[in-house]
């Protein structure tokens, strides 16, 4: 569910309703992904966000690497909002991966 609940954020499919694309999943292609991350990540299209993402920082990706595990072996601290999560980063430090409108602060586990 939580891939159709950003499938429907994303818009990039007809259904307007999370039981509507629920009902049509067997529908969904790999176009349809693609263009959700790509409207994850600010871009207009997938054929743009592909042209164009090995230039940016490595960062705009930390999500998804969030997802994949990447930082399993770190601390992770949630906050509802980016501006929280960087008011405790200035007192306690790590690093801030955005995630949505929410936001996790991430500190290396000594």
């Amino acid at each position: 569910m939580p891939v159709l609940r950003r499938l429907l954020a994303a818009k990039v499919m007809r259904a307007e309703r999370l039981a509507d694309l629920h009902a049509i999943r067997d529908d969904l292609q790999l176009k349809h992904v693609l263009s959700m991350l790509a409207a994850e990540l600010g871009y207009a299209s997938w054929d743009v966000c592909k042209s164009d993402i090995d230039k940016q920082p490595g960062a705009i990706i930390d999500r998804y690497r969030l997802d994949a595990g990447a930082f399993n072996d770190h601390e992770k601290n949630w906050f509802a909002s980016e501006p929280e999560a960087r008011e405790w980063q200035r007192a306690h430090g790590g690093y801030i991966v955005r995630y949505g409108e929410q936001a996790v602060a991430i500190l290396k586990r000594e």
